[in-house]
């Protein structure tokens, strides 16, 4: 490697010695393999003064057809998250049938209060309503043909005395 030392190397990337021993032998099953290779190729390349892209481009067409066995074991162990899925499935589920329930046997209970709430407004809107007095008669404008007077609908206007 152009008379460096691997020390040297080590020293300036922070890349164990023991592994950089591993890529100047070529030693691929000691590496940690994956985007670590390539970074410490990249890592290297650049305190040597090598172009970066071209080393990683030949180690990646190199390693093309070789296939790293840890990484596809590491690939098939990846494990499934379907527990807190199905919690959550279950737990919408047992909220939407519980709705349902509730729904089914207090309906008609429900209706009825808010029917007697409502009609019960309306009779005290209604016993308001004709309670105050609000209609009065009054005397026909002049232009009013017969100058009779105009009585508005509701209770009857007391006398006046």
């Amino acid at each position: 490697m152009r008379g460096v030392s691997l020390e040297e190397i080590a020293a300036a990337t922070r890349i164990s010695a023991r592994f950089l021993e591993a890529l100047e032998k070529e030693q691929w099953d000691r590496l940690p393999g994956g985007a670590f290779n390539r970074g410490f190729i990249r890592s290297i390349a650049r305190f040597l003064g090598i172009d970066e892209d071209g080393l990683v481009a030949e180690y990646a067409y190199e390693h093309k057809s070789v296939d790293d066995p840890r990484s596809a074991a590491h690939a098939e162990r990846i494990p499934r998250a379907w527990g807190s899925v199905i919690v959550a499935a279950l737990l919408t589920a047992v909220f939407v049938a519980s709705g349902f329930w509730m729904f089914e046997h207090f309906h008609a209970a429900l209706a009825v209060r808010l029917h007697g709430r409502f009609a019960g407004s309306a009779a005290v809107n209604r016993a308001t309503a004709t309670a105050t007095p609000s209609s009065t008669v009054t005397p026909a404008p002049p232009s009013s043909p017969g100058g009779a007077p105009v009585v508005s609908v509701g209770t009857p206007a007391e006398p006046s005395h």
